[in-house]
């Protein structure tokens, strides 16, 4: 029943937590509506701006616009559906064939929890026999599957783009074979006309898509518009969601088959939404495992290695009402939204707590009716904020001035570390979040902002600057601090003999620890980084920034909070690639790894001696795990773990394609600013002097790190890239990268052609 899909969960990844069984009200697909069908259902008048009137081709269209515009029924209770089909145009399109669309029908159960808290039930069923292989496989016994109707009943193409279908499946005289498996099941099939019920599509066999749907009560009577998790909220992770061969792309169209009544008799899991999609999410967190779903042709779908790369308490990502509104304006509010909160249940509750056994939990709960007596909304809520996100309100660090900052001076930090909640300053010497056991500032610095180097800081890899503020900084009697960079700019006098220019990043990161869940142990608590760029010899003096490449409201989108090295880097992605630069690699901890007195014995499995861990190359690396044929593996803290980035460990939710997913607007095309440097993936005898390392070529670092095989880098060789240069044959003009030529800015292949997410 379930095809293949990719969901993104980064080891730090995926998707969003739809579920509870509702969807929206509504005629059309969401995004595409054209407005309200034309009097008599004639075309509407071409838009002036697109002169354009000739009928769009079905098979060739980008966009489809449908509006549903009536569901009658028959005396015999089949439904007939009528609707108006355009392209992005407004240009209709006559020639879909009854091949090319399928419809479910279902309706709205009522649940004893109240109004608006039912799940589908579909009218349209298969019954499954179990046949398929593997651990989870253990179904014995047939189950009742929802499914859709396609080219069953009677297709009219009534001209102009409208069309006419009218189902062969009755809602009073269902198969008898499906009303007997259903009593076996307990689940009621029989036609309810007083509940709301739903027409659902799904258009194939072009490149666009849309499921539109049709709400109505056959009897009469407002339409209960239930609609818990939104397909917008989806998207900001999933970019799209396009699930059974990319066809299934809202909310409101899975649910009339993903619902109660439905059951993978192989594994005997249910599909219901609000059951499968918290489970698939919670993936390798679940206490029973594997966790499994067979579907088509008996593929076997198993979650149990699937990351969230967000706290899955988190539950306000996905499902926003009035109640429950944590203040992202881009998270869509939905009419049942507050429903995780209000309206708990055995199944939406134990789709993740499920080493909770229901029969004894309390004295035993044979249903729902009692949960919400103890797990009130104020109680549900509680449990479901993330402890160290709300400690972290109440820290921020501010950079307020860096000076001796030329070549050849040791650089000098002033910051404070403040509580937005109170306005009040913390004393980092005495506070005990800042004095207990494993609590971290550091005060670092980079350089330069062209593309960070930090070529002479006197340190055995290409990382800032930093020194411990905890222990070097000094009071200045008013609430801040000053400290002093151990080592100075570089003026080209010490090995590797190359000055510093241009400007560069002080930094403020690390963690205070309190004990922020009540367990009597401390917690780290990211202050959350702050960065202040300042000139090193700028001829006016004034400092100039690091190019804006990827904006982290756009990685939050997934991650909800950015945080990683043991809680000391959150959120602020120019401290990240002050580090993260194209010189750093993890050699000194590969090393490590290879000393059995070092502590770590952390062994990659590549056979390379080092990895770049450059921003630009790691990030593409991690996220790309699901296309690139040989997995990145980087080497972490001293060496005391292997990070491998598979498609088994790293799962991206979104459209690869989709660039401006993570980077700017400008970010990600060619060409590349002239100051970027190419990446070292071999930092040569002395790791302090950039001169005799071995990179390669900047543009082709980056396109590589997800386009590893050998065709693709075969490409960019034979185009001027180069995987085994120099900087200096770089600078010098001895090698150069052609890329732009075709996947320039306005160009036949350009990446943001090439690279379009529609």
């Amino acid at each position: 029943m379930l095809t293949q899909t990719r969901i993104w969960l980064m080891a730090g990844l995926v998707g969003l937590l739809v579920a509870c069984g509702g969807g929206g009200g509504g005629n059309s697909a969401k995004g595409v509506e054209p407005g309200p069908p034309p009097p008599g259902g004639s075309v509407p008048p071409p838009d002036p701006e697109f002169p354009e009137t000739n009928p769009s081709p079905y098979a060739e269209a980008e966009e489809l616009f449908v509006t549903i515009k009536s569901v009658t029924l028959d005396s015999s209770q089949r439904a007939i559906v009528e609707w108006l089909l355009t392209d992005g145009n407004n240009v209709p399109i006559i020639d879909l064939g009854s091949n090319d669309v399928r419809f479910t029908i279902a309706k709205l159960q009522g649940s004893p929890l109240g109004n608006l808290t039912g799940t589908w039930q579909s009218y349209i069923n298969s019954i499954e026999t179990p046949q398929a292989e593997g651990d989870a496989a253990i179904g014995t016994e047939p189950r009742l599957q929802a499914t859709y109707e396609r080219d069953e009943g009677e297709f009219q193409n009534l001209g102009d783009g409208n069309y006419r279908y009218h189902l062969a499946q009755s809602l009073t005289d269902l198969p008898q074979d499906e009303l007997d498996q259903a009593a076996l099941e307990g689940l009621d099939l029989s036609y309810e006309p007083d509940r709301n019920h739903r027409v659902a599509m799904q258009f194939d066999n072009a490149p666009g898509k849309a499921n539109p749907f049709y709400d109505w009560v056959p009897a009469g009577g407002s339409v209960s518009n239930m609609q818990i998790a939104a397909t917008e909220n989806c998207n900001r992770c999933h970019d799209p969601l396009a699930i059974h061969g990319g066809g299934r792309i809202e909310v409101e169209y899975c649910v009339t088959c993903h619902n109660a009544g439905s059951t993978d008799a192989d594994s005997t899991n249910t599909v219901d939404m609000k059951v499968m999609i918290h489970k698939i999410h919670h993936g390798a967190n679940l206490t029973n495992l594997p966790y499994a779903i067979y579907g088509f042709r008996d593929s076997e779908h198993d979650y149990s290695t699937l990351v969230y790369p967000q706290d899955i308490r988190n539950c306000r990502n996905c499902h926003m009402g009035t109640n429950t509104d944590n203040g992202d304006e881009e998270i869509l509010i939905t009419n049942e939204g507050d429903n995780w909160a209000e309206v708990p249940s055995q199944a939406a509750c134990g789709s993740c707590h499920d080493d909770v056994d229901f029969s004894m939990h309390q004295g035993g709960q044979e249903d729902d009716l009692n949960c919400a007596q103890c797990h009130t909304s104020g109680w549900t809520q509680s449990a479901h904020v993330v402890p160290v996100d709300e400690a972290r309100k109440a820290y921020a660090a501010e950079i307020e001035n860096v000076e001796n900052t030329m070549p050849g001076e040791n650089a000098v930090v002033t910051f404070r570390i403040t509580n937005p909640l109170t306005g009040e300053d913390y004393d980092i010497m005495n506070d005990p979040v800042f004095t207990g056991s494993g609590a971290r500032l550091a005060v670092g610095v980079a350089w330069d902002t062209g593309d960070y180097n930090n070529a002479g800081n006197e340190g055995n890899n290409a990382s800032q600057v930093q020194a411990d503020a905890l222990a070097d900084a000094s009071p200045n009697g008013d609430g801040s601090y000053t400290i002093t960079m151990p080592v100075a700019i570089p003026d080209g006098s010490k090995a590797p003999n190359i000055p510093a220019s241009g400007s560069g990043v002080a930094t403020v990161e690390g963690h205070p620890v309190e004990d922020v869940d009540g367990d009597g142990e401390l917690d780290s608590v990211p202050v959350g980084d702050e960065v202040e760029f300042f000139s090193i010899d700028e001829p006016d003096g004034e400092a100039v920034e690091r190019r804006p490449v990827v904006d982290i409201d756009n990685c939050q989108d997934c991650h909800q909070t950015l945080v990683l090295h043991g809680n000391n880097r959150a959120d602020n992605i120019d401290s990240c690639v002050s580090c993260h630069n194209p010189r750093n690699t993890d050699r000194r901890v590969r090393e490590q790894g290879k000393d059995p007195d070092s502590g770590g014995s952390a062994m990659a499995t590549d056979g390379k001696d080092e990895e770049s861990i450059d921003f630009k190359t790691m990030v593409h690396g991690i996220h790309a795990a699901g296309i690139r044929e040989n997995a990145l593996q980087v080497v972490g803290f001293m060496a005391f773990n292997l990070h491998v980035y598979d498609e088994e460990h790293v799962h991206y939710p979104g459209n690869l394609a989709n660039c401006t997913a993570c980077h700017t607007e400008d970010g990600y095309k060619l060409p590349l600013a002239s100051s970027v440097l190419g990446t070292s993936n071999d930092t040569g005898e002395d790791v302090q002097d950039p001169t005799d390392d071995t990179v390669t070529t900047p543009a082709t670092a980056v396109c590589s790190s997800c386009h590893d095989d050998a065709v693709a880098t075969a490409h960019m060789t034979e185009n001027g890239g180069s995987f085994s240069t120099t900087q200096q044959a770089i600078d010098e003009g001895e090698v150069v990268e052609q890329c732009e030529i075709c996947h320039g800015e306005g160009r036949s292949a350009a990446v943001e052609i090439v690279h379009d997410p529609h």
